[in-house]
């Protein structure tokens, strides 16, 4: 079967760009967005619709906006930008996330079969972390002269989910950002 050919106006294409410099930094929309050690904030690039369901969040926030979000690609691209120490709480994907450091160094960690493991990501070092496995990333450290890294981060789906492990939401219950019934079963 032919791939039906389209030819767009140069405004249709102007519509799919999305330069750095005029990217929205959105630095809330997630639950653990709120703990001193998950500050961090996502430049949202390409969207896709938010999944539905309790307890379930949008990998890059609900408030994160995408850039270009018109078109329906069957994946989402954001950039990620955070000071050393600063990352997510461990969770997991209904759909494989994978990341890019592009500035600085950051630690990927995920629970493996012989407890936590990690790797650190030196710029242009890639991890695709598959459906189901805990994970969580932080900047180890900014380039020189600047005060954050940044990671890009592309999940695959149309409205793919995040959960947060149960140790993450006994932290988030520790800090009162979830009810205490919340943590009930972690």
């Amino acid at each position: 079967m032919a791939i039906t050919t389209i030819r767009p106006t140069a405004q249709e294409m102007h519509r799919c760009v999305a330069r750095f410099s005029d990217l929205t930094r959105c630095d809330e929309g997630l639950p653990d967005m709120q703990l001193p050690e998950c500050r961090r904030a996502f430049l949202n690039v390409l969207g896709f619709d938010q999944p539905s369901g309790e307890g379930r969040f949008s990998p890059f926030g609900d408030k994160a906006r995408a850039r270009v979000s018109h078109l329906t690609a069957g994946f989402g691209i954001s950039f990620i930008q955070a000071a050393p120490g600063k990352g997510v709480l461990m969770h997991t994907h209904d759909t494989v996330e994978t990341f890019m450091a592009m500035k600085g160094r950051w630690k990927v960690q995920w629970e493996g079969a012989d407890g936590d493991d990690h790797v650190v990501l030196e710029p242009l070092d890639f991890i695709a972390c598959p459906v189901g496995v805990q994970r969580r990333f932080e900047c180890v450290a900014p380039p020189d002269g600047e005060a954050e890294g940044l990671l890009l981060g592309v999940i695959g789906g149309n409205a793919p989910a995040a959960e947060i492990s149960p140790q993450g939401i006994r932290r988030l219950v520790e800090a009162g950002i979830f009810p205490a019934d919340a943590a009930a079963g972690c």
